[in-house]
């Protein structure tokens, strides 16, 4: 018989063996947990986007709660139309507006370039929601109707109390690097994980283009600026004039409206006083 040492000894031979093809079936499966997590150590991937093409009399629609719609407002252009921002650039452009400068590819003068007040912002109601609308004038040369287009692909509205501001750094997500004052109303491609885009025409001659309505729920009420951020050019190449934003107002006289009431009010009162006084410049005169 053998002794219980032998035993043991071969015992432990055996199981070395099965020890090692444990350990072995443990990091397998360890490594192929491993490989299904997606994208382990790389950025997430772009999602695929929805492309809206609103280049055609009477079409719109949806991303992200905001309303695009076509425009042919006319006349428009500048000396008809207010713009806040205006941008240029080939083959692709961007730009904000602001008080500070011009960050990107914006054009001076202030005049066409600088904050919005929040509180003039008229509010639009479809379909019982409220909505802020805005307008893009776009101009892109050429004779086809592909170089008339632009695509609008990024579209980032932001509230702030600080109008001057000049960053022209990203966050991971897509987003403007803007002070903790800012924050981020609506974006076109929310956390950068997608790719939508806005087709609209881009005529020029004097003819709005675009209108965007943007829900009033996500403003924050106590900002006091309005921020719009747009890029443009991925799907269609930017080739053309300026690309203006008008924001749509309260109503306000203007200048010119306010000096001829004003004009008006003064005529007013100065033929009141004639009529008023002529009855006693003849009653003076008669008793002399």
């Amino acid at each position: 018989m053998l002794g219980s040492d032998t035993v043991q000894s071969k015992l432990k031979r055996n199981q070395i063996p099965a020890l090692k093809c444990a350990r072995s079936l443990v990091y397998v499966i360890a490594l192929m947990a491993l490989l299904s997590l997606p994208n382990v150590g790389q950025a997430a991937p772009r999602l695929p986007g929805q492309t809206l093409d609103v280049r055609q009399p009477g079409s719109s629609g949806t991303i992200n709660g905001a309303i695009f719609s076509y425009s042919a407002l006319q006349p428009a252009g500048t000396g008809y139309i207010d713009p806040f921002l205006r941008v240029q650039e080939k083959p692709t452009e961007q730009g904000y507006n602001t008080d500070g400068g011009f960050p990107f590819n914006d054009k001076s003068p202030h005049l066409y370039q600088h904050s919005v007040l929040q509180s003039s912002l008229a509010v639009f109601v479809i379909n019982g929601v409220s909505y802020y609308k805005f307008m893009l004038d776009s101009n892109q040369s050429g004779t086809t109707f592909s170089q008339h287009s632009l695509s609008l692909d990024q579209l980032q509205i932001y509230t702030t109390n600080n109008p001057s501001q000049t960053t022209t750094t990203f966050k991971p997500d897509g987003t403007l690097a803007f002070d903790s004052s800012t924050h981020l109303a609506y974006n076109l491609n929310i956390g950068g994980l997608t790719s939508n885009s806005v087709l609209t025409k881009a005529t020029g001659s004097g003819i709005a283009d675009l209108y965007a309505y943007i829900p009033v729920s996500d403003f924050v009420k106590t900002d006091k600026y309005v921020i719009l951020y747009f890029f443009s050019g991925t799907k269609f190449s930017s080739t053309g004039g300026f690309e203006e934003w008008v924001a749509f107002e309260s109503s306000v006289p203007d200048r010119s409206s306010t000096l001829l009431l004003g004009s008006i009010g003064f005529v007013a009162v100065v033929l009141l006083r004639w009529f008023l006084g002529s009855p006693l410049k003849r009653q003076i005169g008669s008793s002399n």
